[in-house]
């Protein structure tokens, strides 16, 4: 899964949601929401793969692996 993936890598990397969303400008409640796998948040397709790929990038993981798999689901 999609916020699986992003929180190990997060995780691994030694970071919080905090340290993210200072990065990315994301609210910590939309970094959250899509490691819950809820996309809900992100405003539509278009934000949430907007969001993905600037959270990969961060975390240290692939952006279009990243999407691919979030159209998958």
């Amino acid at each position: 899964m999609v916020g699986e993936r992003i929180t190990d890598a997060r995780r691994a990397r030694g970071l919080s949601i905090d340290d993210v969303a200072a990065t990315t400008r994301l609210r910590p409640l939309t970094i959250e929401a899509i490691e819950d796998d809820d996309f809900s948040l992100c405003g539509g397709e278009s934000y949430a793969i907007g969001h993905l790929r600037i959270i990969a990038n961060v975390v240290g993981l692939d952006g279009d692996d990243l999407v691919r798999e979030y159209r998958r689901r």
